[in-house]
């Protein structure tokens, strides 16, 4: 249905790959229809989510009339759970009162940055102090906040990207998003890009600067439930994206570099004892994927950067994203990756 605000980087049919408006009787099919491909629902928590647009901006009556389908099918424990993402400035107390009466569980606010030259440039049209308020009304109305983040927006920077998750941190939102900006056909940003008036981040800083948000927020406490936007059929180069960084497993590549600065920490601990010495790097074997990298990026930058014999192996008893060396049958400690958060200095 849209949003009656539209922010220089988006054109939100091409981003939610939807163009059907939704009705009650649209809900209740898509519902039962989704169940039914369920091997046991009922031991799944099953969620509702209203999403490609500001929910809480379209009209009242069609709000009453979805929130109400959805609420009944909450009442008949049909679903466990509704979420919907809206804008921060489209957040109010009688807005508050109304997701309320209907059960809506978690709301997800558009942010995309937390920085004024940031947001003015991008014609988000609201300000930091609605970001403020908006977490604030939720928090104290025991609806969960989350926060979706796009880095790379025109005026970004990485400084100002890691000042941004530094004070989303302070506000303690339940979970992030982070959808690093893409250039998406029928944009004004598409429009700019063709100017030569703004170039997107290149894969690899949007995959640097992600795992350093991701690692912030893991030591935060807080879960990064999402990293670069969902494929769909036309979000490629040469039909609705025209530019950026977008991977259809940026979540991986995120992830795996992570891992890579786990190894580089460890390295450095045990530095005196490189040498030219075959090294085993041991991780839970849920891990392997990701600690060697997609097509062995993090096995190949090793071997390159450091000249390392390095041979990468599961160990059952390592927990999910700990890792440990073995140098010439010398067992190193374990380090967990509690510890490598805690460890780990941005700057």
């Amino acid at each position: 249905m849209g949003c009656p605000h539209t922010c220089i980087f988006c054109n939100q049919k091409k981003i939610a790959g939807c163009f059907e408006e939704p009705t009650a009787e649209y809900i209740n099919k898509t519902v039962y229809s989704y169940l039914e491909s369920f091997d046991d629902a009922s031991k799944a928590y099953v969620e509702l989510a209203f999403y490609g647009g500001s929910f809480t901006g379209i009209s009242e009556s069609v709000q009453e009339e979805l929130l109400l389908a959805a609420a009944n099918l909450k009442k008949g424990k049909t679903i466990d759970g509704i979420r919907l993402s809206t804008r921060p400035d489209y957040i109010n107390s009688r807005i508050i009162s109304r997701l309320k009466k209907y059960g809506v569980n978690t709301v997800e606010l558009g942010v995309q940055s937390l920085d004024n030259e940031v947001l003015i440039s991008s014609q988000r049209g609201h300000s930091i102090g609605d970001v403020e308020e908006a977490v604030e009304l939720l928090k104290n109305s025991a609806i969960q906040v989350g926060i979706q983040l796009m880095p790379g927006l025109p005026q970004d920077s990485v400084e100002k990207m890691l000042r941004t998750t530094q004070r989303v941190i302070e506000l303690k939102p339940n979970f992030v998003r982070i959808y690093p900006t893409v250039v998406i056909k029928e944009t004004q940003l598409a429009k700019q890009f063709d100017e030569g008036l703004f170039e997107p981040w290149s894969l690899e800083t949007a995959v640097e600067i992600s795992a350093i948000m991701f690692i912030m927020f893991s030591k935060a406490g807080i879960p990064v439930i999402r990293l670069g936007l969902q494929a769909t059929e036309n979000l490629v180069i040469g039909k609705d994206l025209l530019a950026g960084p977008y991977h259809p497993a940026f979540g991986e590549l995120v992830k795996a570099r992570v891992f890579r600065k786990q190894i580089e920490y460890l390295l450095a601990e045990v530095s005196l004892q490189l040498n030219n010495s075959k090294f085993f790097l041991f991780c839970n074997r849920h891990d392997i994927s990701q600690v060697k990298g997609q097509k062995q990026t993090n096995f190949l930058y090793f071997q390159d950067k450091y000249d390392l014999k390095l041979v990468i192996q599961p160990r059952d008893d390592l927990n999910s994203g700990s890792i440990a060396l073995e140098i010439e049958n010398n067992k190193l400690p374990v380090l967990t990756r509690r510890e490598f958060l805690n460890n780990y200095r941005i700057y």
